[in-house]
């Protein structure tokens, strides 16, 4: 284990955002790119952009499995890249082997947001597929349930109960104090 965390020091120099639909992982990851001038890729639009459809079309089509296997590809296809700033999907997480993966690539934050204030923050928007159900309130309870542990797997956790300026504040200091 000491020889794998020596060698992933020399190249994870990225930072991975992770978290909930609606925890804020697209717009940390655009104002970390401002203040860090590091470039920003965000997992679901390299997605949509290289599949030529809409994530929401992909499910509806393809079925939740299949995104994720697009999802654990379009990571892989990140390996070798360094010093980035990294938004996956709410639910990237929930493979193993994409945990791994984003851990050979960079340090993971995971957000960390209630799903009560998550709600409040997406009630309404229809471009979630998990959440486009009849009760988005209780699937989203039922997503962080189910996916907590998976979170936890982060290398940091995030309080994002506060304002972007001081979540993005945080995770600079933390990359800036970690990075090789």
């Amino acid at each position: 284990m000491k020889q794998k965390e020596t060698m992933n020091k020399e190249i994870n120099n990225s930072i991975i955002l992770t978290g909930m639909p609606g925890s804020g992982k697209s717009t940390i990851a655009k104002e970390l790119s401002i203040k860090t001038g590091l470039d920003l890729i965000d997992l679901d639009l390299l997605i949509e952009e290289n599949e030529n459809k809409k994530i929401t079309e992909i499910f509806k089509n393809f079925g939740e499995q299949y995104f994720r296997n697009l999802e654990t590809n379009y990571i892989k296809s990140l390996i070798n890249k360094n010093n980035f700033i990294l938004s996956t999907g709410g639910g990237t997480v929930i493979k193993e082997e994409n945990i791994v993966l984003l851990k050979s690539i960079g340090k993971v934050f995971y957000l960390d947001v209630t799903p009560d204030i998550i709600y409040e923050r997406i009630k309404g928007d229809k471009s979630r597929p998990l959440l486009n159900c009849e009760n988005p309130a209780e699937k989203l309870n039922f997503l962080y349930n189910s996916r907590i542990n998976s979170y936890k797997k982060a290398d940091y956790i995030i309080n994002a109960n506060k304002s972007t300026d001081k979540i993005t504040d945080e995770i600079i200091k933390i990359y800036e104090k970690n990075k090789c």
